[in-house]
């Protein structure tokens, strides 16, 4: 769920040509529309490892998450120079539909570089949490003193 929807994206652009910026466009603008299901993968995960409390997991998540939230910041920043790049090379008819798709797809971008962020920040916080920690209860009662037994 978190693998295949992006393999098949990357190898839906080979072949490869990174020196290109109208390819580099295609090619977030590609990735971009594949990140949905991957996010609802991690989703899973990290639920499924903080309702069995596996902190090892959780911090994998972590990492993972601030990982794939640097690449999308990345690949941002490089989708909109060559936005600006290709964009001179887009004939006059066609630039309505030029920006939609590059608007479009770097809300998409911006959007998954924040859940994933987010994902690092929850998972990172709930992998330092034990479960002893969350056993205590938020109020505990007076054993002596209290309004009732004073009196």
């Amino acid at each position: 769920m978190i693998l295949i929807p992006l393999v098949d994206a990357l190898t839906s652009l080979y072949p490869w040509h990174p020196g290109d910026a109208r390819w580099r466009f295609g090619a977030v603008g590609l990735v971009s529309n594949a990140l949905l299901i991957p996010m609802a993968g991690i989703l899973v995960a990290f639920v499924t490892a903080s309702v069995l409390e596996h902190r090892g997991i959780r911090r994998a998540i972590a990492i993972i998450g601030f990982a794939a939230a640097a690449l999308c910041l990345a690949a941002l920043g490089s989708f909109a120079l060559d936005a600006l790049q290709t964009r001179a090379a887009v004939r006059p008819e066609m630039r309505l539909s030029f920006n939609v798709a590059s608007i479009t797809a770097a809300i998409k971008t911006l959007l998954a570089g924040i859940t994933f962020a987010a994902f690092g920040i929850a998972a990172w916080k709930g992998s330092a949490t034990r479960k002893e920690d969350r056993d205590v209860p938020l109020f505990t009662a007076r054993t002596s003193g209290s309004a009732k037994g004073s009196r």
